[in-house]
């Protein structure tokens, strides 16, 4: 692997590790996909609101749920959807269990 590809899969580790801290500081451990977005824009994480593939990798994972069941990783903006963390998450957050794709 080349510089620029590792430096992609630390920025993909750390903004997956931004949504999850993020959701452990919401609500029940919830929030809006929209406003994760947007939070994640206006700190210089990302620069498009396309947080699908993160979202997707956590789902996947276990991690994150979304309270709508229509709703999945590929329209939950659209729909700005609820995502929850799951108790496999909140046990990645408090460190109980270590996903080396998600920096915490």
């Amino acid at each position: 692997m080349d510089n620029m590809e590792l430096a992609e899969i630390q920025h993909n580790k750390a903004v997956r590790g931004y949504i999850i801290r993020s959701l452990v500081k919401g609500y029940n451990n919830t929030a809006l996909t929209r406003q994760l977005s947007n939070s994640m824009i206006a700190a210089g994480l990302i620069i498009s609101p396309d947080i699908t593939k993160y979202l997707d990798y956590l789902k996947d994972a276990g991690y994150i749920e979304f309270t709508n069941l229509k709703v999945t990783a590929y329209n939950a903006y659209a729909k700005d959807a609820v995502i929850r963390l799951t108790r496999e998450g909140v046990d990645l957050a408090e460190g109980t269990v270590e996903d080396p794709g998600v920096d915490v």
